[in-house]
């Protein structure tokens, strides 16, 4: 089939192809874009702009999304990534160690931010923004990290089409960015090389130059979710305002044909008056009239139910709905399933935190302390493990009856053990050995056995 053949086929008759989803048809809307292409070109500047501007506008204002970027910065980030050194020289990791810690609490060079707290920034912006940059700096002499909001990256009116710049990167021969442009407020820009900047963002394409928020596909959804709570609450306070309706045949109704009797004075048992006592009304009506109470049905039952479709479509692809709004509707298998997803998804993000922005500052901020004689070199220095706060569990009974069980049984090592709950394995261990020590020393002042203080308390026996 020629070129003309294949044209005609796809203009009278629609369809070119096997592939039933490559075939067009009168009753679809047509897919915007031409042919595939690159991912920069698919997010150009003013795409991305305007999808971090709306999603900021959304987190600021929709409790829905608000619980699911505050869950992922709460479960993922907790109390904290901590580094964990993994040298074969035990006392210098433990010196490194020490180093880091005490430079983690003054890790932004703003110093309104600790480690801990950049960590969350970086784990909130990587929903509502898409990426975060982190540049690599000195201030007087003492290594800092400075956060950069995605809109301070960007092109400037004098990039065109010939720029070496693409949104804000710069790129080498290979595709590898060697330099990101740093806009100002009073207009003017600043060059940072590449080496000196970490590009915090989960790509999803290879050619993908810059990153979107990944809240990015509920947009249109929850702008629609806002627009209509706000028309319905109106309705039902314009409802709300509505008490009774007079249904009547006349054209023209005025107040007078609502009489109310006024107060007499009582003549025995007046009916009259004893209604006006008891707070009723008597309402005089014409035969062609009826008065009748007002009642709304607004919302209707079936308005929860399109929201709910629009925000359960809105957290697909970042936290299963009934983890961050409502769980009321699963049972346990159900519950099971959605933790352990959720869990996986909290997972996923460290290990992009850790990859991309917390390994490279333990290089940056070791490197530098041993580099000033702050530390001694170490064999294998750069090898370092971190330790991430306690996964999400629901059944934390019954995993922790099972978690000793494995550890009596050899299945599991201690350090695991230790890094599934947030902690240290050096620290726990220094910590457990000066309990022991004490419990014996303590046992012995009072000429006590051990097990007498502590029962679980093991002595071992001599050799």
């Amino acid at each position: 089939m020629n070129f003309i053949q294949r044209l005609a086929a796809r203009v009278f008759f629609g369809t070119t192809s096997v592939f039933e989803g490559a075939n067009r048809s009168p009753r679809r809307a047509s897919v915007p874009g031409s042919a595939p292409q690159d991912a920069t070109l698919d997010l150009s500047p003013g795409i991305r702009s305007e999808l971090v501007r709306r999603s900021r506008y959304l987190v600021k204002n929709s409790g829905f999304l608000r619980e699911i970027v505050g869950s992922m910065a709460l479960y993922s980030i907790g109390d904290g990534i901590l580094p964990q050194p993994a040298s074969k020289d035990a006392a210098w990791n433990e010196k490194a160690l020490d180093y880091f810690t005490r430079w983690a609490r003054h890790a932004d060079i703003s110093g309104r931010f600790n480690l801990i707290q950049c960590e969350h920034l970086a784990c909130k912006a990587l929903d509502v923004d898409g990426e975060i940059f982190i540049l690599k700096t000195l201030e007087n002499g003492e290594p800092k990290i400075q956060l950069i909001e995605s809109h301070r990256i960007g092109s400037t009116d004098i990039d065109n089409t010939e720029s070496p710049f693409i949104d804000g990167v710069k790129l080498s021969g290979v595709g590898k960015p060697v330099a990101y442009r740093l806009l100002k407020d009073d207009g003017g820009f600043t060059d940072l090389a590449a080496h000196d900047v970490l590009h915090i963002f989960d790509p999803d394409a290879v050619s993908q130059l810059r990153g979107f928020p990944t809240l990015q596909h509920s947009i249109n959804h929850m702008l629609d979710v806002m627009e209509l709570l706000a028309l319905e609450k109106h309705a039902v306070k314009d409802n709300a305002d509505v008490a009774r309706v007079l249904k009547t045949n006349k054209v023209n109704v005025d107040d007078r044909d609502f009489r109310i009797d006024t107060p007499r004075t009582p003549s025995g048992s007046d009916a009259g008056f004893l209604q006006t006592i008891l707070g009723g009304k008597l309402v005089k009506l014409q035969p062609d009239e009826a008065l009748e109470s007002f009642q709304s049905n607004r919302p209707s039952p079936t308005f929860q139910g399109f929201l709910d479709y629009l925000q359960r479509d809105s957290a697909l692809g970042l936290l299963p709905y009934e983890f961050s709004s409502d769980s009321s509707k699963v049972g346990g298998a159900g519950v099971r399933l959605i933790v352990a997803k959720a869990d996986r998804r909290f997972s996923y993000r460290q290990n992009v935190l850790i990859d991309r922005m917390l390994r490279p500052i333990w290089l940056f901020v070791i490197g530098h302390a041993i580099s000033a004689g702050k530390l001694p070199p170490a064999e294998n220095w750069t090898e370092v493990d971190f330790v991430t706060p306690r996964r999400v569990t629901v059944d934390a009974g019954r995993e922790s009856q099972q978690n000793r069980e494995d550890i009596k049984a050899g299945l599991k090592t201690l350090t695991d053990h230790f890094a599934e709950l947030g902690c240290d394995i050096n620290h726990e261990l220094e910590t457990r050995a000066r309990e022991m020590a004490l419990i014996r020393e303590t046992a012995a002042k009072y000429g006590l056995a051990p097990q007498d203080l502590f029962q679980s308390f093991t002595q071992s026996s001599p050799q």
